[in-house]
C-alpha cells in the first residue's frame, strides 16, 4: 500500500478477472496496530519498607506492580540485572487485569535493576524505564559504650548520675533509641558529625543502682535491631577510718602511743567495691604513700620498715570501682621505744654522803626519770614484792 493506512480494522476486497472475462471477488478482514503503550514498574507499597518511594526494601522476595500494560499484550516479562548477571521473569495477570511480578527465589542483599518488556499481538514491542531497588535485610549495632565509665576501664560503672552513651551502627541507620526502664520509655539519640556514631547523655539524674540499657536501631530499609548493655551507677563511697591496732596500742588504750616500731593499723568503713586503698604517712616533713592490704580480717596497714621514735600522721584514701574517692580524717600516733631511769638517790643517807648507808630503818628513795614516765615501782627483795 503506497499510502499509510490508519489504525484500526479494515476489510480488503480482492477482485480477479481472467482472460475469458470471468470475475470473482473475495474479502479479508485485517487490523493495523502500530501502537503500544510504554509500561511502568514500581515496587509494591506493601514491600516498600523504608521511606515510601525510596525503593529500599527489607523483603527478599519483593513484589513489583506493572502499569500501562495494553489489553492486547501477549508477552510481559521483566529483566532483572544484579551483580553482572541477568534474569528474565514472566509477569502474571490477576483476575482484575493487574500485572505483577515476584522473584521465584529469595534475593540477596544488594541493588537490582528491573526493566519491563511488553510485546502485543501485532508484534509491537515496548520497554519501560529501568527501576533500581535495593534489598537490605541486615542491620547491626556494632558497639555500645558508656562514655563516662570513670572507674576501671570497661567495667561499665560510673559515678556520674548522668550517664553518657555512644552507639556505633552502620551508616544507613536513621534512628537510634535508648531505654533504661525495659522499654517503657524511649529517648532518641543524636547523630554525631561522624557517620554511624550516635550519642546521648541522660538529662535527668539517674539514681544509684544496676541498670540494663536497651538500644534499638532502625535503618533506611526499615530493619530494626536491639542490643543491651548492663551498667551501674554508683555515686557514693563511705568515709574510711584509720585506728591503731589495739594489740600495738601499748600505752593507755586510745592514747595512740606505741612502743612498737612497726605498728599495725586497722582500716575501717572500707566499702566492698574498693579497688585501691592507700595510706599516706607524714613524718618529719616527708609524706610517703603505701598500699594497704586486705585479708580475711579486713584492710590493714603495717610499715615495711621500722619507724624511729617520733610522731607520725596517717590518712587513708579509697577509690572504688566507679571511680569515687574518699579520704579519712588524719590520725597522729607517737612511737616511743625509749625509757631511762636517770638517777636513784637514797635520800636519808645518814653516813658518809653518797655511800648509800643509812641508820634509818625506813629508807627514803628519790627516783629521777623522763617526764613521760607514769609508773615507778620499787622492790628490795629481788622483785618478789
Amino acid at each position: 500500500w503506497l499510502a499509510d493506512v490508519g489504525e484500526g480494522k479494515h476489510t480488503l476486497t480482492v477482485e480477479a478477472t481472467d482472460k475469458a472475462g470471468n470475475k470473482t471477488t473475495q474479502q479479508l478482514d485485517f487490523i493495523i496496530d502500530t501502537l503500544l503503550s510504554e509500561p511502568t514498574i514500581v515496587l509494591d507499597s506493601t514491600d516498600d519498607s523504608g521511606t515510601k518511594g525510596d525503593n529500599l526494601t527489607n523483603v527478599n522476595k519483593p513484589t513489583f506492580l506493572l502499569g500501562n500494560i495494553d489489553a492486547d499484550a501477549r508477552y510481559v516479562t521483566v529483566e532483572v540485572q544484579h551483580g553482572g548477571t541477568k534474569e528474565v521473569l514472566t509477569a502474571t495477570k490477576d483476575a482484575t487485569g493487574n500485572w505483577s511480578v515476584t522473584p521465584i527465589g529469595t534475593w540477596a542483599d544488594g541493588d537490582y535493576t528491573l526493566t519491563v518488556r511488553v510485546e502485543d499481538e501485532a508484534g509491537n514491542e515496548k520497554h519501560s524505564a529501568s527501576l533500581t531497588v535495593t534489598v537490605d535485610t541486615q542491620i547491626t549495632i556494632d558497639v555500645i559504650e558508656l562514655v563516662n565509665d570513670n572507674g576501671i576501664p570497661g567495667d561499665n560503672m560510673t559515678n556520674d548520675a548522668h550517664p553518657q552513651f555512644r552507639v556505633t551502627v552502620p551508616g544507613d541507620v536513621n534512628e537510634v533509641s535508648l531505654s533504661i526502664d525495659g522499654g517503657v520509655t524511649w529517648v532518641k539519640a543524636m547523630q554525631s558529625a561522624t557517620p554511624g556514631v550516635w550519642n546521648y547523655t541522660w538529662p535527668k539524674t539517674v539514681a544509684d543502682g544496676d541498670y540494663t540499657l536497651t538500644v534499638k536501631a532502625t535503618d533506611n530499609a526499615g530493619n530494626t535491631v536491639t542490643r543491651t548493655l548492663d551498667f551501674t551507677i554508683d555515686t557514693t563511697l563511705s568515709t574510711p577510718v584509720i585506728v591503731l591496732d589495739s594489740a600495738d596500742d601499748s600505752g593507755v588504750h586510745g592514747d595512740n602511743m606505741t612502743n612498737r616500731t612497726q605498728p599495725t593499723f586497722a582500716l575501717q568503713h572500707i566499702d566492698d567495691d574498693a579497688v585501691r586503698v592507700t595510706v599516706s604517712v607524714e613524718h618529719g616533713g616527708v609524706t610517703t604513700t603505701f598500699d594497704a592490704t586486705k585479708d580475711a580480717g579486713g584492710w590493714t596497714f603495717t610499715p615495711t620498715g621500722a619507724w624511729a621514735d617520733g610522731d607520725y600522721t596517717l590518712s587513708v584514701s579509697v577509690e572504688d570501682k566507679a571511680g569515687n574517692t574518699s579520704h579519712s580524717a588524719s590520725l597522729t600516733v607517737t612511737v616511743d621505744t625509749q625509757i631511762a631511769i636517770n638517777n636513784i638517790e637514797l635520800v636519808n643517807d645518814s653516813g658518809i654522803p653518797n655511800d648509800n648507808l643509812t641508820n634509818n630503818v625506813r629508807p627514803h628513795f628519790q627516783v629521777t626519770v623522763p617526764t613521760d614516765v607514769n609508773v615507778v615501782r620499787l622492790s628490795i627483795d629481788g622483785g618478789k614484792t
